[in-house]
Formats: structure tokens, C-alpha cells, sequence
């Protein structure tokens, strides 16, 4: 597969000029080189090694990608997590830190992907939102890459009416919100989703 191609996509270009990916000879050399440059995370299913390792990565790799940095602070996710999170149990913060930290990014023109190796390690990049979803269509037995909403079955879309404060709620396969084309609200008509099915307010995603 074209490595380059692939990784113009999680890479600022400076660190894509610095790669060197000529030199690199297989799957498991580029995975490795990856984790090395911090380009690429791992963590455990159970939760971070220390408090802030999600956030200072995604903020690093803002900053390298995009110039810009997390608009919240480190602790706003863990008083969000307490706050929403009735009985949390082993393994449920870093689901809820990936959507939290997801949401900010993609405000901010990057998404989190995620690399399935088939184990219980979350092996977490940030890319470009514009090549985000692209990334699923690689061909590769290795780079199995995917959005959390693509690792995901379901979406429940929450809008609240900009204009008469209306509140709606879709509950949805992933795949059907490319069939919400001209979606309006029922009370004032203000329109959801364009022709294109492209979101044209604000909405808030849960994915499931």
C-alpha cells in the first residue's frame, strides 16, 4: 500500500517531510515508528496510565496538524465523565473520554481514528475531518482504520431548533443519515440537513 497516502492524512506536513517513508519496510516498521514519534497512542482498555495522557496527546497533535489547541482544559473531562457517569465501571472512561475529546476536535478540523490490531489496546490517531472517514477505505490487512462513528452502529442526533427552540431527537443507523436530505424541523420548518444531506445546524451525536 502507498504509506504516504495514508499517513498525509494523520500527519502534519513538517512530520510528513521528516518521515523518511522510503526507508520504511513493512506494516508492523511504520506501527512502530509511529508509537516512537508519538504520532500514534496506545492505551489500555481499562484506562490511562496517568491522568492527562489523552489530552496532552490530542492536544500535541492539534498543535503539530493544526496549529491550534484544545479550547478545555485537562480537567474538564474527568469532571464531565464524574458528572454524567452514574456508576462508572473499569473500562468505561476511555469510551467516554474518546466521544468527549471527538466532539472537541471535530470543531476544530480533526477527528480521533482508531486502529483495530484485534486486541483490547485502543491504538488512537488524529486525523484531518475532511480525510477522516476516507481512512476506513484502505486496503490493507493491517491499517484497519475507522471514525468512532464508523466503529459504531447507531446515532442518536439530538437538535434543539436555532430558531424556535424546539427539541428533536433521530434515532438512527449510521448509514441512514445520508438519508436526512432536506430534514426540517415540524414546528417552525427551519432546516436541519441540506439537499446533500449536510448538516446545516448544530446538533449533538451519540454514537452506539
Amino acid at each position: 500500500m502507498n504509506y504516504k497516502t495514508m499517513l498525509a492524512k494523520v500527519l502534519g506536513e513538517k512530520e510528513l517531510m521528516e518521515m523518511n517513508v522510503q526507508t520504511i519496510k513493512d506494516d508492523e516498521s511504520l506501527f512502530n515508528k509511529l508509537v516512537d514519534k508519538n504520532f500514534l497512542l496506545l492505551v489500555d482498555w481499562s484506562g490511562e496510565d496517568r491522568q492527562g495522557m489523552l489530552y496532552r496527546f490530542i492536544n500535541n497533535r492539534l498543535q503539530s496538524m493544526l496549529g491550534v489547541q484544545l479550547v478545555v482544559s485537562e480537567d474538564e473531562v474527568y469532571q464531565k465523565y464524574n458528572q454524567e457517569i452514574e456508576e462508572p465501571q473499569r473500562g468505561d472512561f476511555i469510551p467516554f473520554a474518546l466521544s468527549y475529546f471527538d466532539k472537541q476536535l471535530e470543531k476544530l478540523g480533526a477527528r480521533i481514528v482508531l486502529l483495530d490490531l484485534g486486541n483490547d489496546t485502543y491504538n488512537i490517531l488524529v486525523s484531518y475531518k475532511k480525510d477522516a472517514k476516507k481512512l476506513k477505505s484502505i486496503k490493507s490487512d493491517f491499517w484497519k482504520l475507522s471514525t468512532l462513528e464508523q466503529k459504531q452502529g447507531r446515532v442518536v442526533i439530538s437538535i434543539t431548533c436555532p430558531n424556535c427552540k424546539d427539541f428533536a431527537c433521530y434515532d438512527m443507523l449510521i448509514e441512514e443519515e445520508s438519508n436526512m436530505a432536506n430534514e426540517k424541523c415540524e414546528v417552525c420548518g427551519t432546516l436541519f440537513w441540506d439537499e446533500n444531506a449536510n448538516e446545516v445546524v448544530e446538533m449533538e451525536k451519540t454514537y452506539y
